[in-house]
């Protein structure tokens, strides 16, 4: 295919919008030049028959301007004036997809208060500010009621309306204040994920120094002795900030309950927010220090969250594999098989579709193992596509895990060879977690080789082990423990 802007971007129109384009380009409004139009003609024709790479400028030429001789200027002219319409339509589309009624209706009023359409701007004035209150707080509910009061600021401002423009001062300051609070607190959760994630850390933590410099627990208690309007929500907000500040369990519990009371508040997407970002966030913090209390909590909050939140609609995403397995585990380890059970199969539609497959046969796998059906484990197992590297680090842990349970030892040690010989093969591994993933082959090698030949073991030996894997970062090392004791009870 040609190389140039122009066919660059056409290249990445989807169907419809190459439709669309069409229609653009046969609007005098946009344009008025018709090659323009038989040229994109003769574009689309090609990609549509799957031929785009056989097209030429001088082929092009020949359909547009029939019997002349092919000129390099002409055509060049051409292609830049196609490209600059291609943008423009992009643009254009973006508009007309992304900006949403409340927004179309606020830049409406703008222009009817330039034009002096008073009458016009009171009716769209008052349909929209009725439209907006009507909704539930959503990620712009602040900033479209900051936006709309604006415009009527401006409005009684340009007419000398003292006492109006005073009022309606007032009514952008009451909107435009939980707006800030918001995008602070949002702002500060995705840097306390960065910071806890990938311990990237600002040079200066000018959130933490403003909201210490402020005193946020001291001005937390003066908005809740206060009755100013959406005071439920901006306490949210406040909380969930001193909350991170001061890492403080009871603040967290507060934040819960003020959350939990008022879940018909929100939009689907911004209660989402809320749970995820904000309620769990500082769970699994605390659950990943080794919290038993906060393990359980952070549970109920994922049980909590899909009872609440619908997933996969009213601007909420897919579940995403990780926290579609992670609920399962939790609720495994804690006992809840029954509800993991039916979550595994209610919500496998929710989750992405590139993984969905993956994932439910893994969620199946697990919960087959914890009811002590190990045959049927394996069988989801080898059904389980290796989507990526912690997937097949998973499936080869549950199936050394299955293998020892039903006295598979010769599958087990093949297993412990390749997944060997997979971690010295697999350069990207960072030190520590290879040691962690050896240390686990290691401990399962040992299971085997007792379980296997107990007699060449003592009590000794056997008490050796349980300190090492005590001493090691291995994960589920109270199952490890809990086997080796069994050991020990039935032969030593």
């Amino acid at each position: 295919m040609i190389k140039n802007k122009a066919t660059e971007v056409i290249s990445t129109f989807s169907e419809p919008e190459l439709k669309e384009f069409s229609l653009f380009l046969e609007s005098p409004y946009f344009n008025s030049n018709k090659s323009l139009i038989k040229l994109f003609g003769e574009i689309k024709k090609a990609l549509f028959a799957d031929k785009a790479e056989k097209l030429t400028e001088e082929f092009l030429y020949g359909k547009i301007f029939k019997g002349k001789k092919y000129n390099y200027g002409i055509m060049k002219n051409l292609m830049s004036e196609l490209f600059k319409q291609a943008e423009k339509f992009i643009v254009l589309n973006l508009n007309n997809r992304t900006i949403k009624e409340t927004e179309q209706q606020i830049l409406l009023l703008e222009e009817l208060e330039r034009r002096g359409l008073d009458d016009n701007f009171k009716q769209v004035f008052t349909r929209t500010k009725e439209q907006i209150k009507a909704g539930k707080i959503n990620s712009s509910y602040y900033q479209n009621l900051g936006r709309l009061y604006e415009t009527a600021k401006d409005y009684h401002r340009n007419r000398s309306n003292i006492n109006e423009y005073s009022e309606n001062v007032l009514n952008v300051v009451e909107y435009t204040f939980p707006q800030i609070i918001s995008m602070l607190a949002d702002e500060y959760a995705l840097q306390y994920t960065a910071e806890h994630s990938t311990n990237h850390k600002p040079e200066t933590d000018l959130l933490k120094e403003f909201f210490t410099s402020i005193n946020i627990e001291h001005f937390t208690r003066i908005v809740e002795s206060s009755s100013i309007k959406n005071k439920e929500d901006i306490l949210i907000r406040l909380h969930f900030i001193v909350m991170l500040t001061s890492g403080s369990d009871e603040v967290y519990y507060k934040l819960h309950d003020v959350v939990f009371k008022n879940t018909e508040l929100y939009s689907n997407q911004m209660l989402y927010t809320i749970i995820n970002n904000y309620l769990l966030l500082y769970a699994e913090k605390r659950a990943s220090e080794g919290s038993g209390e906060f393990f359980a909590e952070k549970f109920y909050l994922l049980k909590k969250m899909f009872t609440h939140v619908k997933m996969n609609k009213d601007g909420v995403g897919y579940i995403f594999l990780a926290s579609y397995l992670d609920t399962v585990l939790s609720g495994i380890k804690l006992g809840e098989t029954d509800y993991v059970s039916k979550f595994a199969e209610e919500f496998r539609k929710d989750v992405d579709p590139s993984v969905r497959d993956v994932a439910y046969r893994l969620a199946r796998a697990y919960i087959f193992a914890a009811e002590k059906n190990y045959e049927s484990s394996l069988k989801e197992l080898a059904r389980t596509g290796q989507a990526d590297f912690h997937i097949k680090l998973r499936t080869k842990f549950l199936y050394l895990r299955c293998c020892y349970e039903l006295s598979l030892f010769e599958q087990g040690f093949s297993m412990i060879d390749s997944f060997k010989k997979f971690l010295a093969d697999t350069k990207e591994l960072h030190p520590d977690f290879r040691k962690k993933l050896n240390d686990s082959c290691k401990t399962y090698f040992e299971l085997f080789k007792i379980s296997s030949s107990p007699e060449k073991y003592d009590v000794q030996k056997l008490e050796k082990q349980i300190d090492f894997v005590k001493a090691s970062g291995i994960n589920a090392k109270e199952w490890y423990l809990s086997k080796l004791e069994e050991l020990k009870n039935k032969y030593y």
